[in-house]
């Protein structure tokens, strides 16, 4: 720690804890983003009525993906550099935080669009049998 105001670096435990998050924040976004490939290619080969939510689900997922992506690049960014720790740290959590925002609205976008999906698909078999 430096005796400058506002000025701090993290001790070696510190950065551990922070390299941590910027791990799991990585491969959390890679295994959303991976899973979204499979469950779209999945619902493009058998495209059916329920492939609809699937492929909603996928973009979810990848978009989500992406989100936590940039969130451990910007832990990453706090861990292995030396002299700026809390202005780095701010920009982590800015990130963390779009991060969320993201989630949050791709999530409600996707209950939207799934509940209209749904109404729509009711609509259209509803109609095949007048």
């Amino acid at each position: 720690m430096d005796s400058k105001p506002g000025h701090y670096e993290f001790t070696p435990e510190q950065n551990e804890v922070l390299r941590g998050v910027a791990t799991w924040a990585g491969r959390l976004a890679w295994i959303l983003m991976g899973g979204a490939a499979v469950m779209a290619i999945g619902a493009i080969l058998t495209f059916e009525a329920s492939a609809i939510g699937a492929l909603i689900a996928a973009a979810i997922y990848f978009g989500v993906g992406l989100s936590l992506r940039g969130v451990g690049s910007s832990m990453r960014a706090l861990v292995e550099t030396a002299g700026n720790d809390l202005a780095h740290l701010m920009t982590a959590l800015e990130s963390l935080g779009s991060a969320l925002k993201v989630m949050g609205i791709l999530f409600l976008f996707g209950a939207i669009l799934f509940t209209v999906a749904i109404v729509a698909i009711g609509a259209w078999m509803g109609s095949l049998g007048t």
